[in-house]
């Protein structure tokens, strides 16, 4: 069909999202995604807790991250649209369980996404007044959650140009952090090597693990990237090196040259203590501004990401089919977009009723991503061809299995969460007109 002119055709069929995101621009969004509190703050609770021997929990880590990340990018080739995940599990196990899933990927990024922003916005308003109430912290936040939603009404293409020169200079800073810090270390540090006892391996897996979610975040966004079976290995294989370099090398770092913190310190100010030292002087507003802009990053590829869950669930009947509607020009749904302002407006509303801080988000939500990458590698069992992947694949479900009971009370919201999903796509099912063929807005 042929359009006025400067609109687009309207399409058969149900909505799609062109194709724009190369290898840059994926790799930005990989990096983006994971590397945040990862970088800046679960080092230093993970030194707080075992020592030298967090060390070894973040090699364990970012070995398992590889094929981790691996699985993920070989699923979004088989299956490159915006369902992510609940698109495996249909494609595995049917219709039904695709759209539990896909209620459960909704409720647990919603409520787990928040946890960004709220950071960024702490670290932020940190930088211009580090007495800020717990309150005036998670306002900030919340600005930051709306700033990076605005951000990705302008599109993919805008919004990952914009990460990826930003992470280029985060990332160029923190090396150079590193560099001054290390000749400054003490090396006796690394002895004992497990002063609270090997047990206490597996309370920092668990913390260095948050540091690790944001591998799936790719696979909302495949089906905007150009030839996937191309991009994503190349992608996945820049990004897990970069990102597993760079967190060794904080860790270690850290181990050796971070002071303990003063009578008083909160643990958002190990990054600006490592600055001191590679440094010299008293730099705390310049390190609070960089954490919160690293955050921000980590928080716009999380919008990203979730905005097109929504779009997909919308397009294959799940949400409203209003949802996946598209922009004029086609390429930005901006309903989805908009659709998550009420959706994480519950949990900082929530926070802020009980004055608490994002960290009971962590706590809370840590699980149910477990849950979510269970889900993945379970499919990629039924899906994936006999060879080295299929075997990785069936280490990872081991691999998680075994991690699961040590998430306590975490699985245990997340079990209910799931109790949850299944009611919520039954009511779902009987009450969402199914979408209608266009999808563009006119």
């Amino acid at each position: 069909m042929t359009s006025i002119e400067g609109a687009p055709a309207e399409a058969s069929g149900p909505p799609q999202l062109p194709r724009q995101l190369g290898t840059s621009g994926l790799v930005a969004h990989y990096v983006t995604s994971v590397m945040g509190a990862g970088v800046l703050l679960i080092p230093a609770l993970a030194w707080a807790e075992a020592g030298p021997l967090s060390l070894v929990a973040w090699g364990v880590l970012i070995l398992y991250s590889y094929p981790f990340a691996l699985i993920f990018a070989k699923m979004s080739v088989l299956h490159p649209t915006s369902k992510g995940v609940a698109q495996f599990v249909e494609a595995a196990f049917g219709t039904r369980a695709g759209r539990v899933a896909a209620v459960f990927l909704l409720l647990t990024l919603l409520a787990g996404n928040p946890v960004l922003g709220l950071a960024a916005g702490r670290y932020l308003l940190s930088a211009v007044d580090p007495t800020a109430s717990n309150r005036a912290a998670l306002l900030a936040g919340a600005a930051v959650i709306v700033f990076c939603l605005a951000l990705n009404l302008w599109g993919i293409r805008v919004s990952t140009r914009a990460q990826m020169v930003v992470l280029g200079a985060v990332v160029l800073l923190l090396v150079v952090v590193i560099g001054l810090a290390l000749p400054k270390a003490d090396y006796t540090r690394l002895t004992p090597f497990a002063p609270h006892g090997w047990g206490a391996l597996g309370s920092t897996l668990l913390i260095c693990f948050f540091g690790f979610i944001g591998w799936e975040n790719a696979a909302p966004v495949a089906e905007e990237v150009r030839d996937p079976g191309h991009t994503f290995p190349k992608g996945i294989l820049y990004a897990v090196s970069c990102v597993g370099l760079l967190y060794f090398a904080m860790a270690f770092t850290v181990s050796v040259a971070l002071p303990e913190p003063a009578a008083g310190q909160s643990d958002i100010t190990a990054f600006v203590r490592l600055l001191q030292v590679a440094t010299g002087s008293s730099l705390q507003s310049s390190g609070f501004l960089v954490a919160g802009i690293l955050l921000l990053l980590t928080t716009n590829a999380w919008c990203l990401g979730t905005s097109r869950v929504v779009f997909a669930l919308a397009r294959d009947g799940v949400l409203p089919a209003g949802l996946s509607k598209l922009s004029a020009q086609g390429t930005v749904p901006a309903r989805a977009v908009l659709a998550l302002l009420p959706g994480y407006a519950v949990s900082v509303v929530l926070l802020l009723i009980t004055d608490s801080s994002e960290s009971t988000l962590i706590k809370a939500s840590s699980a149910t991503y477990l849950l979510i990458f269970l889900m993945a590698f379970l499919s990629a069992a039924r899906l994936l061809p006999r060879g080295g992947a299929a075997r990785l694949n069936l280490a990872l479900i081991a691999t998680t299995v075994a991690i699961l009971p040590f998430f306590g009370i975490s699985l245990a919201i997340a079990l209910a969460m799931l109790l949850l999903s299944v009611v919520a796509e039954r009511w779902l099912r009987k009450r969402v007109t199914p979408p209608t063929e266009t999808g563009v807005l006119i």
